[in-house]
């Protein structure tokens, strides 16, 4: 699709609607979209001048993951983190307070063609009800969400995933046995930052195991993960039209990389 005078690139965010995350142990946890992970690759998009749409499992209005919103996450600047949730208010006037139905949407091809790009935010919530269909009740993919990357891969579009989002990945089809996105370069959060998060005293977490590390799932589907040596690093992964994002860290340089990608697309 190319860009037309009269409108700009349309990018479709599709948001986890998850606020709790099962564990291994059979407990769970409170959790939700990362506040920085939506908004700094957001931001950047509205700046540039793209118009946003969203989409979540259910139509259901998205949780923030409460954690998302320490300091730590903003430099330690509070101004900083107050005007990220101020952005976030300024979505959901957008239309991220009503938006459509992932499971009807991912299967409206007259729909999908108006959009230039997808982007999906991270934090844990992804792990819930867009890898899979909902992992409380069972292993089965979301495979709405996985028709809906599977168009965006089959029409070249750019697609952007960060964080713990790059796992449901895995929820696109395979093809004649192979995996769609197979042998592709991408990144996704470290396992030993997770594993951290349910065993380290001081940076615990949770109260028990993940369900699935993102990282192992999909190099066993086939990816390439490309990671930082140390935790809390910076990372952007651009391969074909896929393009991913390690961390929070990572998500004002993907938002950045991202909006080019898009233009340079839709020239």
């Amino acid at each position: 699709m190319t860009e037309s005078a009269n409108r700009p690139p349309r990018v479709l965010v599709v948001v986890s609607a998850a606020d709790r995350l099962p564990l291994r142990e059979g407990s769970s946890e409170p959790t939700g979209t990362y506040l920085g992970e939506l908004i700094e690759p957001t931001d950047a998009m509205l700046t540039a001048g793209f118009s946003l749409s969203f989409a979540t499992p259910g139509g259901k209005l998205p949780t923030i993951d409460g954690t998302s919103c320490s300091l730590m996450y903003f430099g330690l600047s509070r101004t900083k983190r107050d005007q990220a949730l101020a952005s976030y208010t300024r979505l959901l006037e957008l239309g991220l307070a009503t938006p459509l139905a992932l499971e009807e949407l991912a299967h409206d091809t007259e729909m999908l063609s108006g959009f230039d790009a997808v982007f999906v935010p991270g934090g844990h919530a992804p792990l819930v009800d867009l890898l899979y269909r909902d992992a409380f009740t069972g292993d089965a993919h979301n495979d709405d969400f996985g028709e809906l990357l599977r168009y965006f891969h089959d029409q070249e579009r750019p697609t952007g995933l960060i964080c713990h989002a790059p796992a449901a990945l895995a929820a696109a089809p395979k093809i004649d046995g192979r995996w769609i996105y197979s042998d592709y370069r991408m990144t996704c959060f470290k396992t030993v930052v997770d594993t951290m998060l349910s065993t380290v005293p001081l940076a615990r977490r949770f109260h028990g195991h993940l369900q699935v590390d993102p990282t192992r799932l999909l190099r066993s589907c086939g990816a390439r993960i490309e990671q930082t040596t140390l935790p809390m690093g910076s990372k952007v992964v651009e391969d074909r039209e896929l393009m991913t994002g390690q961390d929070p860290y990572s998500a004002a340089a993907l938002g950045s990389a991202f909006v080019a990608k898009i233009r340079n697309s839709t020239r």
